[in-house]
């Protein structure tokens, strides 16, 4: 008998056995990162309890604290003298980083650098080239495709862990590391590898059980909680969307699929698994078999989430992705990190950069804010002509300068639907860049330099310069099983509720349409849209 993937299991990818993100697969991020674990593991180990009582405190969930309950302390102990014996390349380029920026800051004043590249570290010869911008100031690039490989990029580090999932409640990624246990099963799976294109593939197409068994060499004492993963019943499968409309099918956070007739596009994909609850959801069933194009705003994780794309690589037709920086740390290139994971087909677009399809085009416009103004160049706002409707989709974007967007829109014209973030206080540059920094952040400075996006004044404006129709707020992490990627301050849900309300306010007296999505929609446009004769077929609710 053939079986299926059972729509609750988890696949969830690893890195030494942490949640796998971007600056994991990245080496030169990745051994910074592999460096911070590794303190956090430390301080688990000579606190314990100290980590559990913090997350009692619903503020410091997001913070570098253990969800293992004081527990554990042997598995947590062998976690870090592994990681320490495969990530000694790793942990040697993390402190070459570290010395090369003090050499930097100590010799480097604007005379010539020549001299310098002899006493860049062992661990950085022949991965780096040193300069100066126009004000004098030293600086480095990686030469980024050298850095991959052997022993950089170890993929022996990569697993994949499958468990049921019953709930909304995981552990928060940045802090807590993902233990065995009796109902988890560890396959020591490479990303790149074609056997996890295979494990995902059993979601939609059965095989009979021996052969999966045997495909992916299951331990004879894990099989009996393999086979538990798996089912003889078929998948749902999703209608169609064959009219002439564009149809919107918003999946949750960022995830929004739009489908015309001639093409599928999948933007930022966070795809929630299927388990009973009480907040309806779009699943991994929900998804056409085919997506022809994937879109990425950002490298921010809850927007590249690798969780999600790895499961849909086998469907995914080409990934498309905002060009980087030319080998900054801060900003490495998702094309090389990608393609070296296993996406076949990566394409980098650049600002006012597109794409044609069969009924239309997608552009890539500029994308200004939440980064924390650090120099990062790995990220775009998409506007999409879809079945004769235009669409701008600005994911946390901020009109910190409202003259660009005003070039755009003059160039591109205006738009019928916008989707944007309202992101008032984002978190501190700490979060997501702190083991990237050569020195602790100031504290003072971590709190000024947050990862904003839009507040409610910022939205209207961009409202307006694009003259749009209908406006839909997303990307805000309202749905419940978000918190292992957002892990929200009470205060951020608070400021941002707030911030809804005053734009729909200032969007109501413009007779301006807004909707706030929350977990699952879905919209029918029709292809000509007028907006005197709208005709909109909307589907499920937003709860």
């Amino acid at each position: 008998m053939s079986h299926y993937l059972k729509p609750n299991v988890q696949i969830e990818p690893l890195v030494n056995q942490w949640h796998a993100h971007l600056f994991l697969i990245a080496p030169q991020a990745a051994a910074l990162f592999t460096q911070a674990q590794l303190g956090i593991l430390k301080s688990y180990l000579q606190m314990p309890m100290a980590h559990a009582a913090a997350l009692r405190d619903p503020t410091k969930v997001g913070g570098p604290f253990i969800d293992l309950k004081g527990e554990r302390l042997a598995e947590v102990r062998a976690l870090k003298a592994d990681t320490e014996r495969r990530s000694e390349a790793l942990l040697g380029l993390a402190d070459a980083i570290k010395e090369l920026f003090g050499l930097l800051g100590q010799h480097a004043h604007g005379q010539p650098l020549a001299a310098l590249y002899a006493q860049i570290p062992e661990a950085l010869k022949g991965l780096v080239e040193l300069s100066y911008d126009l004000r004098h100031k030293p600086g480095f690039r990686f030469f980024e495709p050298l850095l991959y490989g052997e022993p950089l990029q170890d993929a022996s580090r990569q697993s994949v862990a499958l468990t049921h999932i019953e709930g909304d409640h995981r552990p928060f990624i940045f802090s807590t590391p993902r233990l065995p246990g009796p109902d988890v099963v560890h396959l020591p799976l490479r990303f790149d590898s074609p056997r996890l294109d295979d494990l995902c593939r059993l979601r939609r197409q059965p095989a009979p059980l021996g052969e999966i068994l045997e495909r992916f060499e299951v331990p004879q004492s894990e099989r009996e909680t393999f086979t538990s993963f798996l089912w003889q019943r078929p998948p749902r499968r999703p209608p169609a969307h064959d009219g002439d409309g564009l149809r919107m099918r918003y999946f949750g956070h960022a995830c929004v699929l739009f489908e015309s007739a001639g093409v599928s596009i999948l933007i930022d994909p966070l795809i929630s698994y299927g388990y009973p609850s009480p907040v309806e959801r779009f699943t991994f069933e929900d998804l056409p078999p085919f997506i022809d194009y994937v879109l990425i705003t950002h490298a921010h994780h809850d927007h590249l989430v690798l969780e999600s794309l790895l499961q849909l690589r086998e469907r995914i037709g080409t990934l498309v992705v905002p060009r980087a920086g030319q080998g900054l740390l801060q900003d490495p290139s998702l094309k090389l990190a990608l393609q070296r994971i296993g996406f076949p087909r990566v394409v980098e677009i650049d600002d006012m950069e597109s794409l044609s399809l069969p009924d239309g085009f997608v552009q890539a416009i500029p994308f200004l804010g939440e980064h924390c103004d650090l120099s990062i160049r790995a990220k775009a706002a998409y506007l999409l002509r879809m079945a004769g409707q235009t669409v701008v989709v600005l994911a946390d974007s901020s009109s910190l300068s409202p003259e660009v967007y005003e070039r755009v829109r003059r160039e591109a014209g205006k738009a019928d639907l916008m989707l944007l973030g309202l992101e008032p206080i984002g978190a501190p540059m700490s979060w997501a860049y702190g083991p990237l920094f050569p020195e602790k952040l100031n504290r003072a400075l971590d709190q000024q330099r947050r990862s904003n996006g839009a507040d409610s004044a910022s939205a209207l404006r961009l409202a307006e310069i694009f003259q749009c129709k209908r406006v839909f707020l997303y990307a805000m992490g309202l749905e419940p099983w978000l918190g292992y990627l957002m892990a929200l301050h009470p205060e951020h849900q608070s400021q941002s509720a707030r911030e809804v309300e005053a734009f729909t306010s200032a969007c109501s007296q413009r007779g301006v349409a807004v909707e706030l999505l929350r977990a699952k929609k879905e919209i029918v446009f029709p292809s000509a849209f007028d907006a005197k004769h709208e005709s909109l077929i909307s589907h499920g609710r937003c709860p």
